[in-house]
């Protein structure tokens, strides 16, 4: 759509390219704040004092839903089960109630 980002699935044939001509692109720790309020996290992980580790999930890991598939971590606000996660998959970009998501770190 416009004036939104898409992310697409890596190419398999991306495997093939040597090593040496690749160059890795990490993607930022920013944080969605609306009305610029203030952050949620300190870090790049989803999770903050909810008993669940914070290196769980963490902005560009691979995760796994039940019904859209394998995805990307994009983005995220909120703490706990009330966060909200946005996670690429084949079929575009979509935002997670993580208290309902059931995502699997891969």
């Amino acid at each position: 759509m416009y004036g939104s980002e898409t992310y697409n699935k890596v190419s398999r044939f991306v495997r093939e390219i040597p090593p040496a001509l690749i160059q890795e692109v990490r993607l930022s720790n920013s944080v969605s704040r609306p009305f610029g309020g203030t952050p949620k996290f300190n870090s790049g992980s989803l999770f903050n004092g909810t008993g669940i580790p914070e290196t769980e999930f963490a902005m560009g890991q691979r995760v796994q839903h039940a019904v859209f598939g394998e995805g990307v971590i994009l983005n995220f606000e909120g703490a706990g089960a009330q966060a909200r996660v946005q996670v690429n998959f084949a079929e575009g970009s979509k935002w997670l109630m993580m208290g309902y998501a059931k995502l699997v770190a891969l």
